[in-house]
């Protein structure tokens, strides 16, 4: 936990709850995975994709990654719960992308979010490490579907914060990003059932 100074903000749609600090200070505590979920769950949250920010998403005609006209949304980050998730792993000239599909409680669904979750990001790292150090060809994205959406699923809180990229002013879009991804990746996970 921290504390901050606030600085003077000069806040753009949708990016309204951006906050300049003077600094973060030590908040004397830690919550735990579950505290946090919880605290999450009073901020913003929507259970269906209209409410997420407070204003339509587009998709191109395959399907893709949703974005939203950075002047009609209302906010920039929302909470939801999920009841179903997918993962993709991209792998180029050795670069390694983390794409997510999710399923919201809805019934509506979110495809190839690009997962920018630090944590999530270091775990896909820490698989593709080991399996290379082990000389196993392990197949990332198989392993994710399989076995950690096993670990995933079962628990009592599946829940995503979505969070809008920054737009590109030409572009005139924002594009959907998964920021945080709850249960939050365990390295024992990496040692199999």
């Amino acid at each position: 936990m921290v504390r901050f100074i606030p600085a003077p903000t000069s806040a753009s749609p949708p990016h309204l709850e951006d906050q300049n600090t003077h600094g973060l200070l030590s908040g004397g505590g830690c919550a735990g995975e579950v505290e946090l979920v919880d605290m999450l769950h009073k901020a913003e949250v929507s259970a269906d994709l209209e409410k997420l920010f407070g204003c339509e998403l587009h998709t191109d005609t395959h399907g893709g990654n949703a974005w939203v006209d950075p002047g009609s949304a209302t906010r920039s980050i929302c909470g939801c719960q999920f009841k179903n998730i997918r993962f993709r792993v991209f792998q180029d000239a050795g670069e390694v992308t983390l794409r997510a599909r999710l399923v919201l409680q809805s019934g509506e669904t979110l495809n190839s979010l690009p997962v920018v979750d630090r944590e999530w990001r270091r775990f896909l790292s820490d698989l593709i490490h080991r399996s290379s150090e082990s000389g196993v060809s392990l197949a990332p994205e198989g392993f994710l579907n399989r076995l950690i959406w096993g670990k995933v699923m079962p628990a009592p809180y599946c829940f995503a914060r979505i969070g809008l990229a920054r737009g590109k002013q030409m572009e005139g879009k924002c594009w959907l990003m998964l920021d945080s991804l709850f249960p939050q990746p365990n390295a024992g996970w990496l040692s199999g059932p």
